[in-house]
């Protein structure tokens, strides 16, 4: 820029310049940028070497490190657009770790953020743990990038849960709770700790918008999956009615009529639905348009 500037002004403006002068301040400037730009360096690194202080890993152990998610959301939020891949987060306070997995890294961390941030409650022990010591104490550490596969993405986070062990990570299985079924003790305290008020949901209102967005969505996955009841509509179809358990109705006069749920006989024979669901199974003779029927789950053995 001042090499321009010196050969140009002259010519146009018909000025002359100090040649000692300007030479020396070249060199100034020249010397200064080259120092600017190592003392930058030197407290880039200061800062990050002070940061990582709470911190049990090495940032060049990941992809990519975030010290403090809390001041570095923006960035969080660029990094990981649209990538998929496995993470950790670590407690800078007690050096505990998570470690999960997802094909959507920025929806993930949108999830902790709102969660953390809300006044609602969460089973989640590790939204719990954020809550508890605040995001700034929290680091975050991506331990692989992957392409967008579900299985891909189980089986790298199952790798990574092998080597750490981490101690939020209530399953060691990943996947989350896929296949793991809760003892009937640990139900009955759920459903009492998550009752009324205390429940996620409670008090919230789904909008007209978002009802049509679920209708349509099950609407086109019936239209493009396949199903055993594709086609059948109104009281053939197994959907039709709460259970879609089959009902075997049996007259004194060797009538047989099988229903796909409770609801649809109920609409067939026009009574209520726990006047059949109390006489189902019970082998009594009941009187239902004016003839006796015998309802049942399975079929008469003939």
């Amino acid at each position: 820029m001042f090499s321009a500037w010196y050969f140009w002004v002259p010519k146009i403006l018909g000025l002359n310049y100090n040649m000692l002068l300007s030479k020396v301040q070249f060199w100034i400037l020249f010397i200064g940028v080259k120092k600017k730009g190592s003392i930058s360096e030197i407290i880039k690194r200061s800062y990050s070497e002070s940061s990582n202080q709470g911190s049990p890993f090495n940032p060049e152990e990941f992809a990519i490190f975030f010290y403090n998610i809390k001041e570095e959301k923006k960035d969080i939020y660029k990094e990981l657009r649209n990538k998929s891949g496995v993470y950790m987060l670590i407690n800078n306070i007690t050096k505990k770790i998570y470690i999960g997995s997802s094909l959507n890294l920025t929806k993930r961390m949108v999830s902790y953020y709102y969660y953390t941030n809300s006044d609602k409650l969460s089973k989640s022990v590790i939204i719990r743990a954020m809550k508890k010591h605040r995001l700034e104490n929290f680091s975050l550490g991506i331990l692989e990038f992957c392409k967008k596969d579900s299985k891909v993405c189980l089986n790298l986070e199952q790798k990574w849960l092998d080597k750490y062990k981490p101690e939020y990570n209530v399953l060691n299985v990943a996947g989350n709770s896929f296949g793991f079924k809760h003892s009937i003790e640990t139900i009955i305290e759920l459903k009492q700790r998550l009752n009324k008020e205390n429940h996620p949901k409670f008090g919230t209102v789904t909008s007209s918008e978002t009802k049509k967005s679920i209708s349509a969505g099950v609407k086109n996955f019936y239209l493009t999956k396949s199903h055993p009841a594709k086609g059948l509509k109104g009281k053939l179809s197994a959907q039709y009615g709460i259970g879609g358990n089959s009902v075997f109705c049996y007259s004194k006069t060797d009538k047989e009529l099988i229903f796909p749920s409770i609801n649809a006989a109920k609409q067939h024979f026009k009574v209520r639905w726990t006047f059949l669901k109390k006489k189902l199974d019970t082998n009594q003779w009941i009187t239902l348009q004016g003839e006796d029927w015998i309802i049942q789950s399975v079929p008469k053995q003939k």
